[in-house]
């Protein structure tokens, strides 16, 4: 089975729903102030590759760490859309 990667990679430029923030990545430590590099990343959960669960709209419900992984994977149909 071929694996397809989806994910998008966070970045501050980004495309984001129109209204929403674009991520935000600051430089916390540094290797050679701190001897280790961190970054604060300050996003919403709608930005980037996501799965909506049914908890996001309605109360009480699925939320996604309660799916088993299996259910994401299968045959899908890629369609090239660049011009």
């Amino acid at each position: 089975m071929k694996v397809i990667d989806l994910t998008h990679t966070i970045s501050e430029d980004m495309p984001v729903f129109p209204g929403s923030e674009t991520p935000k990545l600051t430089t916390k430590s540094t290797y050679e102030k701190d001897g280790f590099k961190e970054t604060l990343l300050q996003m919403y959960s709608h930005v980037g590759t996501h799965m909506d669960p049914p908890a996001h709209i309605f109360a009480n419900r699925k939320t996604l760490d309660q799916f088993s992984p299996e259910q994401f994977i299968g045959k899908a149909l890629v369609v090239d859309c660049r011009i």
